[in-house]
């Protein structure tokens, strides 16, 4: 294997292990350069309301480097996400959990992670609703995520939980600074 191979193929683990992100990139062989190759074909069915389309255009924004946008991903997983599509659901856990790197350049890693917003009461309820709705890596997320609420942000997760779809679920709604 070339020096340049390995130095990829190191890179590419490390980032996996230390922080995996908003997506696993490596995962049937797809990348987020093929995603985002595909935003054209899903800006159609998302508009008009496909949560599984709209969760595809979420992703292939989501989270870091150029070309790239939190904010774009949230609103798009929002709107599956409001629709009761868990994996959409359990994206935007992940986001609120402070989670928004997937498999980050190198350099970028500590930068994302010393910068990245939380919001745990929003992390829950998205993870809780997403094991609701059957999504398997969520039921250990939402109960370590609720294990770790204070009494008082248990309680505005329950109301948030009560109504969730009218809860901000759209990055500038959540981080409203």
């Amino acid at each position: 294997m070339s020096t340049s191979r390995k130095l990829a193929a190191a890179i590419a683990a490390l980032g996996v292990a230390v922080l995996p992100g908003c997506v696993a990139a490596g995962i049937g062989g797809t990348t987020y350069a093929v995603k985002a190759s595909q935003r054209g074909d899903l800006q159609g069915p998302a508009r008009a309301g496909d949560a599984q389309a709209q969760y595809e255009l979420g992703l292939s924004h989501c989270c870091m480097g150029p070309g790239f946008s939190t904010r774009t991903a949230t609103e798009w997983l929002c709107q599956a996400a409001k629709q009761g599509y868990a994996p959409a659901q359990y994206e935007l856990g992940r986001i609120y959990a402070g989670e928004v790197s997937r498999t980050p350049a190198p350099g970028q890693k500590v930068i994302r992670a010393a910068t990245a917003k939380s919001d745990s009461v929003s992390s829950y309820v998205w993870f809780q609703l997403a094991a609701d709705g059957g999504e398997d890596r969520a039921v250990s997320r939402a109960s370590d995520a609720l294990s770790s609420l204070t009494e008082y942000e248990v309680m505005a997760a329950e109301s948030s939980l009560a109504n969730w779809r009218d809860m901000p679920c759209e990055y500038d709604d959540v981080f409203s600074d």
